[in-house]
């Protein structure tokens, strides 16, 4: 009854403590014939179907009571015997145990290989992350060694400017001084070239005006060159009037351009005018007689109205 024993001690062990069920099967069949016998047990073979293959599971059947054999077995076989269907029922539940452990088992190895696969990527991601980030650093590193010359570029492009402020507003200053000289010059020049022209007109009226005049006249009455006036008679005619008007009115005129009335340094105590023989001969040349006529007999013929005639065959239309 030893192999009995044994075989109830082996039941009695975890699934987790046999390597494989080839080795569980392979220590069931180990028995001796006679304790097979005694069993009676006729082991088949099952499997689970997973993705199309079968593996085997050993199923156990009720024992046949020996044929040889005629006497009932003693008491302690008999709990021998139970023990031992008791140990197959256990055997059958550790089997269907390590089938499913074996189940689990490759889902977790699956997922393991997706855990290694995916880690794997991630090192390698993590790796080219490393890569572009040493890149970054070395690039951080250009950029800041370039930012420290730019900053001392512009520092000293800043210092080069102040300076060139400081010239410019020498320069501006100087400028503004020479333009209020060339101001001044220009102005004397202006002031130069009218005392010139009034010296020439002077001289002029000096060398025009007959002996004896006195000089100091020229500053108090006003001297107007008749010639100059204009190229025809009418007109130098003309010009003389305006510009007495304007001269009477304080206007300017062309007219006067041709006179002393810049210099005359008070009111003007009379009026010379120098051509006097030309301004008569233009009035001689000038119809004025016949035209102050006409004028005349025109305005006479409106202020007194007389009888008019008149005819049958005229009549006139209002």
């Amino acid at each position: 009854m030893s192999e009995l024993e044994e075989l109830l001690k082996m039941l009695d062990r975890p699934v987790e403590a046999y390597d494989s069920i080839h080795s569980l099967k392979k220590a069931l069949c180990a028995l001796s014939p006679n304790t097979k016998e005694l069993l009676a047990a006729s082991v088949t073979l099952e499997a689970p179907s997973e993705k199309g293959s079968k593996q085997e599971t050993p199923v156990v059947t009720e024992p046949k009571p020996p044929a040889q054999s005629a006497q009932a077995p003693n008491a302690r076989e008999q709990e021998l015997l139970r023990r031992l269907r008791e140990g197959e029922k256990k055997y059958q539940q550790k089997v269907n145990e390590a089938e499913k452990l074996r189940v689990k088992l490759q889902r977790e190895e699956k997922a393991r290989q997706e855990a290694e696969g995916l880690r794997g990527r991630v090192e390698q991601e993590a790796a080219h992350l490393r890569k572009d980030l040493a890149q970054a650093h070395k690039n951080e590193e250009a950029l800041r060694d370039e930012l420290v010359k730019v900053q001392g570029e512009r520092s000293r492009l800043q210092e080069e400017n102040e300076v060139m402020k400081g010239r410019i507003e020498d320069y501006e200053k100087r400028v503004r001084e020479l333009e209020a000289r060339i101001g001044a010059l220009e102005g004397a020049a202006a002031q130069r070239e009218l005392l010139e022209a009034r010296l020439a007109q002077l001289q002029r009226f000096k060398e025009a005006l007959p002996e004896p005049f006195p000089e100091e006249a020229l500053l108090r009455v006003l001297v107007l060159d008749y010639p100059s006036l204009g190229g025809r008679a009418e007109e130098r005619v003309t010009a003389l009037i305006e510009g007495y008007r304007a001269f009477l009115a304080g206007e300017n005129h062309p007219a006067l351009l041709h006179s002393n009335r810049d210099l005359l340094q008070c009111e003007a105590e009379g009026i010379v005018l120098v051509g006097l023989e030309r301004l008569l001969l233009d009035l001689s040349e000038l119809p004025l007689a016949r035209w102050l006529r006409t004028h005349a007999f025109r305005l006479e013929t409106l202020l007194q109205p007389g009888p008019r005639p008149t005819s049958p065959r005229f009549e006139e239309v209002p």
